[in-house]
C-alpha cells in the first residue's frame, strides 16, 4: 500500500476486508472511494464512503473503516 489512510482521496481505488474470517478464509472487496472520508469524532475511526465493484451506481456506498483498508490504487498515478 503506497498511502496511508489520511492520503486516500476520491477516486481512489480500494482492497479491505469485509466481514470476519471465516475459518481460515478472508473475504476482500474492492471499490472506489465516492466521497471525502468523515472522522467519528467520538472513537476518532476514518470512514471511506465506498461504492463496491458489483454494486449498482446509484447504490448507497458502504462505509469501510480506515483499518480494514489492505491495499490502495492511486486515481492518479
Amino acid at each position: 500500500m503506497n498511502k496511508t489512510a489520511d492520503q486516500i482521496v476520491v477516486g481512489d481505488r480500494i482492497t479491505y476486508l469485509a466481514g470476519t474470517p471465516i475459518g481460515m478464509e478472508k473475504l476482500f472487496l474492492s471499490g472506489e472511494v465516492v466521497a471525502y472520508p468523515i472522522v467519528d469524532p467520538y472513537t476518532s475511526v476514518l470512514w471511506f464512503p465506498t461504492r463496491p465493484d458489483d454494486a449498482e451506481a446509484d447504490a448507497e456506498p458502504v462505509w469501510v473503516r480506515h483499518d480494514k483498508v489492505v491495499d490502495v490504487a492511486s486515481a492518479v498515478e
